[in-house]
């Protein structure tokens, strides 16, 4: 393939795809393997599948596949997680955690977190398999389309999703497509998906709702807006915290009627939390964020939430939830239930 030129294969990126994926896909459409692609754009000292791709691809980068498929620079721009400041995060961050993205832990060419989520009816029912960038979103604990568990590890051999790794020690007719785990070759697309489960139908709406609007432009996102995701992550920052000893998660028990379920109590951020856990939190949070005032007051007289852990570390927190919150200082005058 010449370089400086449109590939003789150009595939676009596909409808929400990652960064990753689109660029595998390119390297197959072109019959040549991935490290021969990342060698032409990276060069022989660089690799870009020993850090995060998808989140930290440097614009030259971009601008090379943009020349050499022919695709607009912000198609190719929008295939990162970038796209997703000013609406789950406020500022770009090339190391350390951003809120609500999934951390992968890169080990040299290898990750050691489950960072990666992918959807097997997703895979299945794709014409062209290929991944979203939803799917390295810690929200997406299930997919809305088909109301599933996502996957973050091989069923078969335990092994991360690394849909990058396919032809890594193989030659171009042996390597693996991504729907397949690279160390084993089970098949992603084919395996039983498990139906997901919400505590109350109410929850299972606001969370379709919530992660579908993650789907559209942003300026129809109506209440899922920054300001939303920003509390919600406070909420969950709280559930998981080692100072608050699980208080707050028995009270929303309590309330949904629920087994409360003890577990380790570790310190992680809510996005690396194991997936099934995860996903009854973030149900937790929501279940506050659906009538704030009046459920996160009762948590608070109930003793379940202390009032300075609400804006601890929570610099950028929305004027509402501020005003809200700053109302429980006064504690010798507030009703909370008003």
């Amino acid at each position: 393939m010449a370089y400086g030129k449109v590939w003789p294969a150009h595939p676009k990126p596909l409808p929400d795809e990652l960064l990753s994926s689109w660029i595998i896909r390119v390297a197959q459409a072109n019959a040549i393997k991935l490290q021969t692609l990342s060698w032409m754009l990276f060069g022989n000292e660089r690799s870009p599948w020993n850090r995060d791709i998808d989140r930290s691809a440097p614009p030259w980068l971009l601008k090379e596949l943009a020349l050499h498929t022919g695709t607009n620079y912000w198609d190719v721009f929008h295939t990162t997680l970038v796209t997703y400041r000013q609406r789950l995060y406020s500022r770009r961050r090339l190391s350390g955690q951003l809120p609500w993205i999934s951390t992968i832990h890169t080990y040299g060419m290898q990750r050691r977190g489950h960072g990666q989520l992918l959807c097997p009816q997703c895979l299945a029912t794709d014409q062209i398999p290929y991944f979203r960038k939803q799917w390295r979103l810690a929200l997406f604990t299930y997919c809305p389309n088909h109301q599933v568990k996502m996957v973050d590890s091989c069923p078969n051999c335990g092994a991360s999703v690394m849909h990058y790794r396919g032809d890594f020690g193989r030659t171009i007719q042996e390597a693996k497509p991504m729907h397949l785990c690279h160390r084993c070759g089970y098949d992603y697309a084919g395996m039983a998906a498990e139906k997901a489960e919400f505590c109350s139908e109410g929850i299972h709406q606001l969370f379709d709702d919530m992660v579908i609007s993650l789907s559209g432009p942003m300026g129809q996102a109506e209440k899922f807006d920054i300001g939303f995701f920003s509390v919600l992550h406070q909420l969950c920052s709280i559930l998981v915290s080692l100072s608050n000893r699980g208080r707050l998660e028995q009270f929303i028990c309590r309330r949904l009627g629920t087994q409360f379920e003890p577990r380790p109590r570790v310190r992680l951020p809510i996005e690396g939390y194991a997936l099934d856990d995860r996903h009854h939190l973030i149900q937790y949070g929501l279940w506050l964020m659906g009538s704030l005032a009046a459920r996160l007051g009762e948590a608070w007289t109930s003793k379940a939430v202390r009032y300075n852990y609400l804006l601890k570390d929570f610099e950028e927190a929305p004027a509402d939830y501020r005003h809200l919150v700053t109302r429980f200082s006064n504690w010798r005058n507030l009703d909370p239930m008003n």
